[in-house]
């Protein structure tokens, strides 16, 4: 055996591209799962619009009879 043969031990392993590309797939979740969450609403103008006040059709006085 010669040193020639012995190269190949000291390379540091790779990892192979499927898990670098499951690792990054799950990446892209992660951050479209966080800007779900935490990112603007698209439905914030549907669901939560201010009320627009009615209008008013007139003053209405009620009167209480006094207790006897």
């Amino acid at each position: 055996m010669t040193k020639h043969d012995d190269d190949d031990d000291d390379r540091p392993r790779f990892m192979p591209l499927g898990d670098i590309g499951t690792i990054f797939l799950a990446g892209v979740f992660l951050l479209g799962m966080l800007y779900m969450m935490f990112g603007p609403s698209p439905f914030a103008g549907i669901h939560w619009k201010t009320a627009e006040p009615k209008e008013q059709r007139g003053v209405v006085d009620v009167t209480v009879p006094p207790k006897e």
